[in-house]
């Protein structure tokens, strides 16, 4: 199976990981993006096109959190936005929460999903219910911010250099997958801001070099 990987800018900035969220099915982008990234996704991810926004905002990467099961929504999240990633056939659910940027607190497979233990119990409890998975509370590099510091597919885990050898471990046995270090756009250690990835490719920042794409195959594809 290839695993494609593409460059790409949005809004001027390599940060694609914001504004971008995807699944196996479907990516879901700004309404106002540039017609020519459906394109790219299409090609790279293999997926539909869906422009959806969350609270009027284009950073659907950061106030999302999906998987091929369902969708997390923060609280700030319009009700004519919910039912649009209700029309996705999609397990959708809004998290009780005091944090917005609920993306940085969640790292989801498939099967399990990293919880960051700042997370509500009750907020917890519905990312095991919504995306069908095995719930695990833990920190990467001491850090709470699990979601912000990997990117993962079922194939692999890629996650920042500050993850030690404990951490690389536990992530092998909590996801039942490879689990290497990278970075994104020329040294970026928080890599959902600059990688849009599922089981066929990845879509990065344009200023990710030559051996973070290397490495970003080596794990991912």
């Amino acid at each position: 199976m290839t695993f494609d990987v593409a460059p790409l800018r949005i809004f001027g900035t390599s940060s694609v990981g914001v504004f971008i969220t995807t699944n196996n099915s479907v990516t879901i982008i700004p309404p106002d993006a540039p017609e020519k990234i459906d394109d790219v996704v299409r090609n790279t991810l293999g997926t539909s096109v869906a422009r959806f926004t969350v609270a009027r905002s284009p950073l659907l990467g950061i106030f999302t959190v999906l998987n091929d099961n369902g969708v997390l929504l923060p609280p700030l999240v319009l009700e004519e936005e919910v039912k649009l990633f209700k029309s996705l056939g999609l397990n959708v659910e809004i998290v009780n929460t005091k944090y917005t940027a609920i993306s940085n607190l969640v790292l989801a497979g498939n099967r399990v999903a990293l919880v960051s233990p700042l997370l509500e119990p009750g907020a917890r409890r519905a990312v095991a219910d919504v995306l069908g998975v095995e719930v695990v509370v833990d920190t990467i590099a001491g850090n709470p911010l699990v979601g912000a510091l990997a990117v993962l597919n079922s194939r692999g885990v890629l996650v920042a250099p500050e993850a030690t050898d404990d951490d690389l471990k536990k992530l092998s046995e909590y996801f039942k997958a490879r689990v290497d270090v990278g970075t994104v756009n020329k040294g970026r250690s928080f890599l959902r801001g600059g990688v849009v990835v599922n089981d066929r490719g990845a879509l990065v920042g344009d200023e990710t070099a030559g051996p973070e794409l290397m490495r970003l195959q080596q794990v991912l594809g």
